[in-house]
């Protein structure tokens, strides 16, 4: 897991007005052949089912501020922060006041790549490829 607080980023002012914000630079070792993008809004209160994906990264970048749990931390998102999941990194949003909008890529789309974490139980460790 990676998190990329926006907060912290110095922006790229371009002489042409532009300022530009370099989020992220994610060397990734697997074939690319599809990738998914999504709208993704939560309602006020809502808690995720833990999950990991075998496969694929997950990135979210958030439009509100949110909660979510991942592996054993707990951790605060703020309003354009980044969060980046690599495979078998279990996560759930927890609960917050107010509803909760994000655009998740997937890295790559992987259909059924979704796996529930029951509680007690844990994701395998990543396989190590050599």
């Amino acid at each position: 897991m990676h998190v990329i607080r926006r907060s912290e980023l110095e922006p790229d002012l371009r002489p042409d007005g532009r300022t530009v914000l370099s989020l992220l630079d994610l060397p990734v070792d697997l074939p690319v052949d599809r990738t998914g993008i999504l709208y993704v809004e939560h309602p006020a209160g809502f808690t995720e089912q833990r999950h990991y994906h075998q496969h694929l990264y997950e990135v979210f970048y958030f439009l509100d501020g949110a909660d979510y749990r991942v592996g054993d931390a707990v951790v605060q998102l703020a309003a354009g922060d980044l969060l980046v999941l690599e495979p078998n990194d279990a996560h759930g949003a927890l609960p917050v006041p107010h509803r909760v909008r994000l655009i998740v890529f997937h890295l790559p789309k992987v259909p059924g790549d979704k796996v529930e974490v029951d509680e007690g139980s844990e994701p395998p460790e990543p396989e190590v490829s050599r």
